[in-house]
């Protein structure tokens, strides 16, 4: 009974440090409670309950919030502000003082985070905003639809597999504009789908979407929205539980650490590895891994693999002997030619497909046009520097050395209790060292408690804001058709009536309480029926 004694029982700030790490990384508070338990030899050891943690945790999140989860957040950020002068931040509040928007600012092919926005509901007009203010800041952007939506949503309305596949293909296809609206046609005609009003919204709106109006334009070979979503499957996974806004932004910081991870990986990879080559073109493929990272060496080589498939029909000289021009055609699409120029000058290569413009990367014509001036290296024009191993060289950096006290504290616990976890694997071999040890420890305990103390208090921003939190709001969900029961209606097995079974049925009931004949008559669950004589 003693360990459940209000008197005995207390987290400990040491305890409390322990579970925040162990939560950070997405472990649970019972699965928590667990592993504390396990080292305290059982939960007569721990020294509290699980109700205990539950409300320790709850008090420390309810001290961070004191003034409100929106307040907390709009000083954590002013925090940042503070040590960061890059950093930006601004939001807005409705008329009666609630939060309405809060919007943060902050070459291996991915995803690079440029900035954060937490807004009130998840409508139209908020992405509406969203995309008038990218215009007003980046006024030359292109604006490009996702292809992975645009065929689920062909499938959706026409519903047909085949016109998917053509869809897609004519959609994602390197073809000219003049090419594209004669195949498109051809499809749309095939499946006799002219009239329909999807067809023909995405007819008016084809400059967005098909990769024939969207050559030139640098898009890095993006075409769907892949990318961040599964930065929102990451996310979804630390923020499965309720969680407040300082919550949210904490599981954002380390999604981007994560990123910023990965990035440190890829440039190992990209410096200290060499790929297989797999093409005779000994010298293009020694030279590229030398310039590009690994992820734009593979789209290169697939590039490279590709460019055995043209030969040159025709090459014509200029009079100044310093422009080429050569024309290419495909094995066995001799009606589609590309034609490709050449200054010797700068050693420049234009090609009619537009994909060096919009990839980034050499094209397979202009690798079989360098193929045929015997070149055996990559002309530094044809070499962008967003794809080099030296992308980030002209970036400014800087090593951030105001780190948040509370920071450095977590960081210090954390490699203490990795050197005392070594300190008690190996004390625990005997009961001497065991002995030691433990006496030890409780001596130097006392001694920092003494000198230093457990200080329980939060560190607050001295800036008192007076924003309101914004009211709860229930996340979208699926609707559901009209022709689908959204639940069952169950019914009792005797009378067929609702909102009760055989056994609560009156009817049941009532027959047993009035039979007076010498047959009695028992029911059972089953619907079976007994008579038996008295």
């Amino acid at each position: 009974m003693t360990p459940f004694m209000r008197s005995n029982r207390a987290v400990s700030k040491a305890d409390i440090d322990e579970v925040i790490a162990l939560k950070e990384v997405g472990v649970g508070t019972s699965q928590v409670m667990n592993y504390l338990t396990q080292q305290a030899g059982g939960y007569h050891n721990v020294g509290f309950t699980h109700k205990d943690l539950y409300n320790a945790l709850q008090r420390g999140k309810a001290k961070e919030i004191v003034d409100g989860d929106v307040n907390a957040l709009i000083a954590y950020f002013d925090y940042k502000k503070h040590d960061d002068l890059g950093f930006f931040v601004t939001y807005s509040v409705d008329e009666s003082g609630e939060l309405y928007n809060l919007i943060c600012v902050n070459h291996h092919h991915n995803t690079i985070v440029f900035a954060i926005a937490i807004i009130a509901d998840e409508m139209s007009q908020s992405f509406e905003a969203m995309k008038r203010a990218i215009k007003s800041v980046i006024p030359n952007v292109k604006h490009k639809l996702c292809s992975w939506h645009l065929s689920r949503n062909a499938q959706a309305n026409i519903g047909d597999p085949k016109f998917t596949a053509a869809f897609s293909k004519c959609m994602a296809s390197w073809w000219t504009t003049n090419e594209f609206d004669i195949q498109l046609h051809s499809v749309v005609s095939e499946f006799n789908v002219e009239k329909h009003p999807w067809v023909i919204e995405k007819g008016n709106t084809q400059h967005l979407w098909a990769q024939a109006y969207l050559t030139s334009h640098f898009f890095a070979n993006i075409r769907s929205t892949q990318r961040y979503e599964s930065m929102n499957a990451s996310l979804a996974i630390a923020l499965k539980h309720k969680k407040n806004y300082l919550d949210v932004v904490h599981a954002i910081e380390d999604e981007i650490s994560r990123m910023r991870l990965n990035e440190l990986k890829a440039d190992y990879l990209s410096s200290q590895t060499k790929p297989f080559q797999i093409t005779k073109l000994v010298e293009f493929e020694s030279h590229a891994p030398e310039i590009f990272t690994r992820e734009s060496f593979h789209a290169f080589q697939e590039e490279l693999q590709q460019e055995t498939l043209y030969r040159i029909q025709e090459e014509i000289q200029s009079l100044s002997d310093e422009c080429h021009y050569f024309y290419l055609k495909k094995y066995k699409e001799k009606n589609r030619p590309f034609e490709i120029s050449f200054d010797s000058r700068t050693e420049t290569l234009n090609c009619s497909c537009k994909k060096f413009e919009t990839v980034g990367l050499l094209c397979r014509h202009q690798l079989h046009v360098l193929k045929h001036l015997d070149y055996t290296y990559l002309p530094g024009s044809l070499i962008q520097s967003r794809w080099t191993k030296d992308a980030k060289a002209s970036a400014l950096s800087f090593v951030d050395l105001n780190v948040p006290p509370e920071i450095m504290q977590m960081a210090r616990f954390d490699s203490l209790r990795a050197t005392t976890s070594m300190l008690c694997y190996a004390t625990s071999k005997t009961d001497a060292s065991f002995k030691i040890a433990r006496d030890e420890m409780k001596r130097l305990t006392e001694e920092f408690e003494n000198s230093f103390g457990l200080n329980d208090s939060v560190n607050r921003s001295s800036v008192l804001n007076n924003v309101r939190d914004p009211q709860q709001r229930q996340c979208k969900r699926k609707e559901l058709t009209k022709n689908k029961v959204e639940k069952k209606i169950r019914r009792c097995g005797f009378c067929n009536g609702e909102g009760h079974n055989k056994l609560t049925c009156p009817q049941v009931k009532l027959g047993l309480n009035t039979t007076t004949q010498s047959t009695s008559t028992d029911f059972f669950e089953d619907g079976m029926v007994i008579q038996s004589n008295t």
